[in-house]
């Protein structure tokens, strides 16, 4: 019996009997066998359509004819098995359901889009499957939000209405009395007064209530209570309701999600998406990528929904005739998604994380994550790489955008390239069974020379990968194809020595095979001299980042900062307080960086003094490589710890840092005046007197997110409009007031917002729009501050901001605050640029374009006037043709939209 038959009568023997999914490791140690056979025997059989593939860590199998649906009783133990960071709550959500008699209520907690209500409805789906509730029982969902400010109300929907109860009411079910049977569901459970938790007191103890205007009958009802919130219950519900509801479910947030999970995730939701559609969805893997690594602070939710849009904007493009199928590419998705490129970790290069293929299809028919058919071995990437950088250019994609998108492709398929290498030749005879002898000969020529040059050895397994290779760039060039490698500039300049040590052995090609080799080639074969070893192993190490700064809080602030931005933990802080010895914060140090580094070393981020001292002191206490940065500032600890994530060496990582240090140590020409933080202001005001301005206050305060340091809520009461205008006056001597709610407007220069619109909570989302908007300004200032040398940051922002605003009003177009800004980093560098004397790049058949988008053109050089007023610089018709193409992307996507 062959080896892979075996592997195929085990794997059906356990899905039969044990009913579960297997690892390769598991199959192999049965066996007795190699796990890498093992591993790439179930791939065959996957591919084969003989065996189901489960992603996660580690890879499970099982036999397609059985599958998931015998394997799974339940949703409830699939959604368990697949995203085991639910297994706990999957495990209390069951035992509430089959408490004794009639359940037990519950509470679900969790941040907003973790999926509280998806959750809910599967407790529902499981409580009918094991025939707790019969198959019509009924679900119901009531946010308690909806009515939270009205109890009379919330009364009637939660208990029903007795005819007469109150003027014009008529008789009225409830949503007990809808749900008797089944569940209701309570959302935003802490929006429920104190009246409305206390009025379901009598009937979690009971069983039952009355509806609104009745005191002589008493009605009952057999419902399950599951309740939601996103706030800490303990300070938003009444201890006695908490005490009626012991059973608390918490469901994790997507960032304390395994990578497994959330690549789950992306294909549930995109071959949702293509069923919705009815259409082929084509996903570029870098697309994937980017959803996978991408913050996402609401969670599941944001998630679905950033990629329902990625889809709608895809499908237009289909249905507008600019693309023949339904295609994602990552150049399509907004910046905030893509920066999730820059975001890759460790686990994204193993199994089944990487992304072998260009796109993947999802299909109507239910079928998701199909691979474009295309031909994926090493004979094909010079075909790809020529592809994928025509694509970028001819999507207008180029500098540093198209480099990182180039490079990452590159670099993955080197990666995967040689883990290929691993699972396909063993020894030198597997290696001869597909490459010529005399070019195996020569490829032992070249690692000897290549290893007496870099004074080291290099892995078997390059050999072979560079043997491999050196067979398929020869056959390419017998057949009279081209060669070019986008990333040649770069190769050469990050890897000077084996970039040189590729000219010599590209000679020796040469002169062996007699046939010339464009230089392009040589940026390859630098690929493998330049390898780490890393690449070749399922595990590793990687350099640790430890920042240290003097001051309270100051390492730990940016360490903070830098973990947040490439979400990771791996930025570990010293923080040395003026008063403290040296010696005893090199002691605290000394046991941080034991704990947390490993052989690979470890590098120090530091301001000044003693700590400048410490690396050489750790080196010989700890015996591992330290090296130190001094005069180090945020953007340092940035480029380290990216540098770190992605596996550069110690010595990569420091010169990578060292190299950016006079660009981000330089002193700007312009001398900041750091002004005082402005506190900025909402302003509620009602003429029947400050308790109805102080109640818009409470409402604001519940719905609205604001920092309270920076951001005041003021009531006030006013008799009539003079008096309301002179108090505004009199506040903006302190205050910068960004909007008012009243019953009228009295200020052209402050947004306005009536009180019934707060009442009814529709201003709500525009209210806190603003307040991002500003929070997003501010924080700009701040990044500016490192790249603008002749300009102060501050009035430069504002000066912008101003002049973006006129040109939204002219062409009536509205810019949500994450899209603005780019755009305000763009041109507050353009001007720093300008007054430098710096050059602008040429805007390609500029003239067309203008011609095409004339009022467009008008409207961005009236904007920009004052700028080249104030600064006295001229931006000329290539720089207003890049601002134009930003308009008129916004302005297409709002005629989407509406």
């Amino acid at each position: 019996m062959k080896r892979i038959d075996r592997i195929y009568e085990k794997l059906k023997e356990w899905t039969a009997e044990e009913n579960r999914w297997v690892s390769a490791k598991e199959l192999a140690d049965a066996l007795h066998l190699d796990r890498a056979n093992v591993s790439s025997d179930l791939n065959k059989l996957w591919r084969k359509g003989k065996a189901k593939k489960l992603p996660g860590r580690p890879v499970r199998f099982a036999i397609a004819e059985q599958g998931a649906e015998k394997i799974f009783a339940t949703k409830l133990d699939e959604l368990s098995y697949q995203h085991p960071s639910l297994a706990i709550a999957v495990e209390q959500g069951k035992a509430a359901i089959l408490y004794p008699p009639k359940g037990m209520h519950m509470l679900i907690l969790g941040e907003t889009g973790t999926g509280k209500s998806m959750f809910a409805k599967l407790l529902h789906a499981f409580a009918v499957d094991i025939q707790k509730f019969p198959s019509n029982a009924p679900f119901v969902t009531f946010n308690c939000a909806d009515y939270a400010n009205n109890p009379q109300l919330l009364l009637g929907q939660l208990f029903g209405v007795r005819k007469g109860a109150y003027t014009g009411a008529i008789e009225k079910k409830g949503l007990l009395e809808k749900a008797d049977g089944g569940i209701l569901f309570l959302d935003e459970v802490h929006r429920l007064p104190a009246e409305g938790q206390e009025m379901l007191f009598t009937f979690m103890d009971h069983g039952t209530y009355r509806r609104l205007g009745e005191t002589d009958v008493e009605r009952n009802a057999n419902v399950l209570l599951i309740c939601a919130t996103t706030e800490n219950p303990e300070s938003n519900l009444l201890t006695t309701f908490r005490r009626r509801i012991p059973m608390n479910i918490f469901l994790p947030p997507l960032r304390e999600r395994t990578v497994g999970e959330r690549y789950r995730l992306v294909f549930q939701f995109f071959q949702e998406e293509a069923v919705r559609l009815g259409k082929e969805i084509y996903v570029s893997a870098n697309t994937i990528r980017a959803f996978l690594f991408y913050p996402c602070p609401s969670n599941v939710g944001q998630l679905k929904a950033d990629i329902q849009l990625a889809c709608a904007k895809a499908y237009a493009d289909y249905v507008t005739a600019k693309k023949d199928t339904v295609r994602i590419s990552s150049s399509d998705l907004p910046i905030y998604i893509k920066n999730g490129l820059f975001m890759e970790k460790k686990n994204q290069h193993a199994e089944p994380f990487s992304l072998h293929h260009r796109y993947y299809i999802f299909s109507p028919q239910g079928e998701g994550g199909q691979f474009e058919t295309e031909e994926t071995d090493h004979e094909t990437i010079y075909e790809d790489i020529e592809r994928k950088y025509s694509e970028l250019k001819a999507r207008g994609i180029h500098g540093d955008e198209l480099e990182l998108l180039m490079g990452i492709d590159i670099e993955n398929y080197f990666s995967q390239y040689m883990k290929g290498i691993n699972r396909r030749i063993h020894t030198s005879s597997d290696l001869e069974k597909i490459v010529e002898p005399s070019i195996v000969s020569l490829t032992e020529m070249i690692i000897a020379y290549a290893e007496k040059k870099l004074k080291r050895r290099l892995p078997e397994k390059v050999m072979y990968g560079l043997a491999l290779h050196i067979q398929t760039s020869l056959n390419r060039m017998l057949g009279g194809k081209t060669m070019i490698n986008p990333q040649l500039n770069k190769v050469r300049s990050a890897y000077k020595n084996e970039f040189a040590l590729a000219l010599d052995c590209l000679n020796m090609i040469e002169e062996h095979t007699n046939v010339n080799f464009p230089i392009d080639e040589a940026g390859f074969l630098t690929m493998f001299f330049a390898m780490n070893q890393e690449v070749l192993e399922e595990e590793e190490d990687y350099v640790s980042i430890f920042v240290m700064m003097h001051g309270n809080g100051v390492a730990s602030a940016i360490a903070e900062v830098v973990n947040q931005l490439l979400a990771t933990g791996h930025v570990k802080a010293v923080d040395m307080p003026l008063h403290a010895e040296p010696k005893h914060v090199y002691e605290q140090a000394k046991a941080l960086i034991q704990q947390n580094a490993t052989q690979k070393g470890a590098l120090l981020l530091v301001d000044m003094g003693s700590l400048v001292t410490f690396a050489k002191l750790l080196e010989k206490d700890l015996s591992i490589p330290v090296k130190v940065i001094s005069a180090a500032s945020t953007p340092h600890v940035l480029e380290a710890a990216r540098k770190a994530i992605l596996g550069y060496s110690l010595d990569e990582i420091y010169e990578d840092v060292m190299t950016a240090v006079p660009f981000y140590t330089r002193e700007p020409l312009w001398e900041e005046t750091a002004p005082e933080r402005e506190t900025l202001a909402i302003v509620t005001a009602c003429l029947t007197g400050k308790g109805s301005a102080v109640a818009l206050k409470k409402i604001l305060e519940t719905y609205l997110q604001f920092d309270i340091e920076r951001w005041k809520i003021i009531p006030i009461h006013i008799d009539n409009e003079a008096a309301m205008k002179k108090t505004l006056a009199k506040l903006e001597e302190n205050y910068r007031i960004i909007c008012v709610v009243s019953n009228f407007s009295v200020a052209e220069h402050i947004p306005h917002f009536h009180i019934a619109e707060v009442l009814s909570l529709r201003a709500i989302k525009r209210i806190q729009e603003m307040i991002d908007n500003e929070e997003t300004y501010a924080q700009m200032a701040e990044e500016l501050k490192q790249h603008l040398r002749h300009i102060s940051v501050t009035e430069a922002v504002e000066h912008v901001r101003a002049s973006l605003a006129a040109i939204q009003k002219q062409l009536n177009i509205h810019v949500h605050c994450h899209d603005v800004v780019g755009i305000v980093l763009h041109v507050c560098c353009m001007i720093d640029r300008l007054i430098s004397g710096g050059h602008t790049v040429r805007f390609e058949q500029k003239e067309k374009y203008m011609k095409e988008h004339i009022a467009l053109y008008t409207a961005v050089k009236n904007g920009v006037q004052p700028l080249e007023q104030i600064y006295d610089v001229h931006i000329d018709d290539d720089e207003l043709c890049y601002m134009m193409e930003f308009f008129h992307y916004c302005g297409e996507r709002n005629n989407t939209q509406t």
